[in-house]
């Protein structure tokens, strides 16, 4: 009798646990918020509060345009919201609209059938995006997202602390490894990087691939191409210099949360971020906008593409929710031109829609759109979403301790290479 009532315990707690990760992670009030016309979007982006703004004048806006609204439910990390995400999807508690990433990223959960085909509305609007966003949202033929925001990651610089230091933007990368010796010997840290957020590790690691070759980091990515390569070798080689000549910050450096301080204080130079680092961190943590300057990164082999990466948020709508016309509604809507021009004017965003005019961006982003087109600038996926997710993982683990001991790049090569091996070879044997 014990046994059993133990068993049924265990049976209670397994139904449980879901529901309770949704109630107490994402506290939506009553009802999980979704209210009679009205639903729940989930994000991550909870330490980010413009972006929870944004949502709200987003979900206010569909109510008014479509008689369904929304009400945005944030995560305090992205850790968290992943793994919260993973609990509730294949429940009823579902949010009918989450956020997620693009690719790879989608993989999972495409596969274990926890979202909603949405190819139908693509095809509706399809002379209105470019054919590489959609890309980034298809699998197997069938599309599962929209974007909701499409984002470059250059580098940002502190124009007047260059031009103290008689520092010009870096056009090559010897003018960039001038200007890191140069704030260095002034004390001040070239690039901001940290572990605040560790799935940062893998972002300069991804720079140097790209930067001694785009082709080979697509191929990499793509699981047609070896982490034992030479090109990987330089890249670590040029990545671990680096490191070891004292160009980046201390990896206990707040660069999200403490990045306002440090910029107006002259205690860094330049980060590599997103184009959202502009808005959501040094503007809002009190940066002047006239300070802020950027460029896209010179790659370190000469012969290589001047190439910049792209990070693009698609929202996704989970097929166990409840409201499924209603969020269908509001995705037909995001589409096209009313919602996707809201959204991307309130956020201040890269527009997605080609039929979105541009001169809504800041002047320093709309400087980045604009050499883009003009360098032809060559655009590749972020390795967060180009890459498998169990690849990812061992890659940051590998290089948050090749952060500290950036001797072990043999040690990296290694881990990473039997990482993909395991991913790729299992993919072959249908696991």
């Amino acid at each position: 009798m014990h046994r059993k009532t133990v068993l049924i315990a265990a049976a209670l707690v397994l139904l449980v646990v879901p529901i309770l990760f949704y109630r107490v992670f994402f506290s939506p009030g009553d009802d999980g918020g979704r209210n009679a016309g009205e639903i729940v979007l989930a994000h991550d982006k909870g330490n980010i509060p413009s972006f929870q703004r944004v949502f709200e004048r987003q979900g206010e806006k569909a109510a008014r345009e479509t008689g369904v609204g929304f009400v945005p439910e944030a995560s305090p990390s992205t850790d968290l919201f992943i793994n919260r995400m993973k609990a509730v999807l294949p429940t009823r508690e579902a949010p009918a609209l989450f956020t997620w990433w693009s690719t790879w990223r989608m993989r999972e959960l495409v596969e274990k059938g926890l979202v909603n085909d949405l190819t139908h509305l693509w095809d509706r609007y399809k002379d209105d995006y470019p054919q590489g966003i959609r890309d980034a949202y298809t699998l197997d033929g069938k599309v599962y997202g929209i974007p909701y925001s499409v984002e470059y990651w250059p580098v940002w610089y502190n124009k007047p602390l260059f031009d103290r230091l008689g520092i010009k933007a870096p056009e090559t990368w010897d003018e960039f490894i001038h200007a890191c010796e140069v704030l260095k010997a002034e004390g001040i840290d070239p690039v901001l990087a940290s572990f605040q957020a560790d799935w940062y590790s893998i972002i300069w690691f991804a720079q140097m691939i790209i930067g001694q070759d785009p082709d080979f980091y697509v191929r990499l990515c793509e699981g047609e191409a070896s982490y034992s390569d030479p090109a990987v070798k330089k890249a670590l080689d040029v990545y671990g210099d680096m490191i070891q000549k004292g160009y980046f910050s201390s990896p206990s450096a707040n660069m999200f949360t403490n990045a306002g301080y440090l910029w107006n204080n002259e205690r860094f130079g330049m980060v590599l971020c997103g184009a959202w680092y502009y808005q959501t961190v040094l503007i809002d943590q009190g940066v002047d906008v006239d300070t802020i300057g950027l460029f896209i990164l010179p790659p370190h082999n000469p012969s290589a593409d001047k190439t910049i990466m792209m990070e693009s948020g698609p929202v996704l709508t989970a097929k166990n929710a409840l409201h499924q016309k209603e969020a269908e509604r509001i995705m037909d809507w995001w589409l096209g031109p009313a919602g996707s021009s809201h959204f991307s004017e309130a956020f201040g965003a890269f527009p997605a829609s080609n039929r979105i005019d541009p001169d809504y961006l800041t002047p320093v982003r709309k400087d980045l759109f604009y050499v883009m087109k003009e360098e032809n600038t060559r655009i590749v996926n972020r390795y967060w979403e180009a890459t498998p997710s169990p690849i990812v993982d061992a890659a940051i683990r590998s290089l948050s301790a090749f952060i500290l001991h950036p001797g072990n790049k043999n040690q990296v090569m290694d881990e990473l290479t039997a990482a993909a091996r395991q991913y790729w070879d299992g993919q072959e044997k249908g696991e």
